[in-house]
């Protein structure tokens, strides 16, 4: 066999090495999926609520959901809203990845952030924002970051949440004969609690959320 010919053969084996080194790194790359859903019910002056869970290996390691207290909000406000609160979770939580799937149904957002569409609504343009700067932050780590749209069936976990929210909302304003108190941190019902000095509403998100507020009763 030539010595031409040995090159040949010696080239296409490296070719095929590093293919296959290739595959092995991207078949070992820890990912995770953001699947993240906002919902607005009502008329102007409506509820909305966000809720996101977080996947990795097929297994949830975060789920929230809340209802949403801004002012001026709009069902595309949740949606960058839930979006938003996934991204900042994952970013707090220093988990070790290699790429970031989020999921999210609403076409809008979805190509506003990947800048197809222009963002002309006011007040989606510092929501729009912050979502750029949580996903240059994982850029700059190295981390690759794709956002997808997906149809409402691919992203039912995310909407019950949203759903999960806004019932307990409404649930917590028609209670009777109970004290009742919505949190003004994260939207979620407030109860009253016995503590050092006396009585105090607390969070029913604790630990996630450790709201307190002064008790008058």
């Amino acid at each position: 066999m030539g010595v031409d010919v040995k090159m040949f053969f010696l080239s296409v084996y490296i070719i095929i090495i590093h293919i296959w080194a290739m595959h092995l790194k991207l078949s070992e790359m820890d990912t995770i999926i953001l699947h993240a859903d906002g919902a607005y019910r009502g008329k102007k002056g409506g509820v909305a609520s966000y809720g996101y869970l977080v996947k990795k290996d097929s297994k949830t390691i975060r789920k929230d959901y809340g209802i949403i207290l801004e002012d001026g909000v709009t069902n595309n406000y949740a949606e960058y809203m839930a979006i938003i609160k996934g991204l900042k979770w994952i970013k707090q939580s220093d988990g070790q990845f290699d790429k970031l799937i989020i999921f999210s149904d609403s076409q809008l957002v979805v190509k506003q952030v990947n800048e197809e569409w222009s963002v002309r609504s006011g007040n989606l343009k510092d929501l729009y924002g912050e979502v750029k700067d949580l996903i240059a932050h994982f850029d700059s780590e190295g981390k690759s970051v794709d956002l997808v749209h997906v149809g409402r069936e691919r992203n039912e976990e995310a909407d019950e949440l949203t759903q999960l929210a806004l019932e307990d909302h409404f649930l917590a304003g028609k209670l009777k004969g109970k004290e009742t108190k919505l949190c003004s941190k994260c939207g979620k019902e407030m109860v009253p609690r016995e503590g050092k000095y006396g009585k105090f509403w607390g969070c029913k998100g604790y630990p996630g959320c450790k709201n307190t507020e002064n008790y008058k009763g």
